[in-house]
């Protein structure tokens, strides 16, 4: 008799201790699930942190290239950026490749580094001449993108355009970027007159000197 009261009272409160088993069991499957989601979640945002800001540059179709209906420009200089695509170019100061000194005019700054000419225009690592300056350079490595910031400038570039986001407005240059050795390429023109200065060869020195725009 004893033992069929014992099962009677086990059968009346086991639904009620199995579901605080099974509650237990639940929660702790939950908190094992949050663990893994919130990993998962702090993973892909430190994988790409860098690039989320930038989903607009790298997934709006006409960032590749500028439309090139505009009336041609002429332009005996390498130096100055016209913001247009179709320009009758000069005469470029080098015809190969060389490694020259980027001096800043009044200012000890020089950094050492390889100019390219090429398309008619004479390219030089973005990130280098942005430092140079004085701006703030942010590389965004799996975009392409090079993103630079000085005195309330801002300048976009991504490899493989022939667009610049000029203080957001998307504007043209005359020739298309390129990535290479970790460093994106632009045309020396548009960086140094989009932060307000003017390259000037100097031969004899095998320099280019950068002097504030007038």
């Amino acid at each position: 008799m004893r033992i069929i009261k014992i099962l009677l009272i086990i059968s009346l409160i086991w639904p009620f201790v199995d579901a605080n088993i099974a509650n237990a069991d639940d929660e702790e499957d939950y908190k094992k699930y949050e663990g893994d989601v919130h990993k998962k979640h702090n993973d892909d945002y430190d994988d790409d942190e860098e690039d989320d800001d930038y989903d607009y540059y790298k997934e709006e179709e006409d960032y590749e290239y500028y439309d090139q209906r505009y009336p041609e420009t002429n332009s005996n200089t390498w130096n100055i950026w016209t913001r247009s695509t179709y320009v009758n170019k000069g005469e470029l100061p080098l015809k190969e490749a060389k490694e020259i000194q980027l001096k800043l005019e009044n200012n000890n700054n020089t950094v050492s580094l390889y100019l390219i000419p090429l398309d008619g225009e004479i390219y030089v690592p973005g990130k280098i001449v942005a430092e140079l300056l004085g701006a703030k350079v942010v590389n965004y490595d799996d975009s392409k993108i090079l993103e630079i910031n000085k005195a309330g400038t801002e300048l976009i570039f991504r490899a493989g355009t022939n667009v610049v986001y000029y203080n957001e407005i998307k504007t043209p240059i005359p020739a298309v970027t390129f990535y290479l050795n970790d460093n994106i390429y632009v045309p020396i023109s548009v960086i140094s007159n989009g932060l307000g200065y003017v390259a000037e060869w100097q031969e004899m020195n095998n320099a280019v000197v950068l002097k504030l725009l007038k």
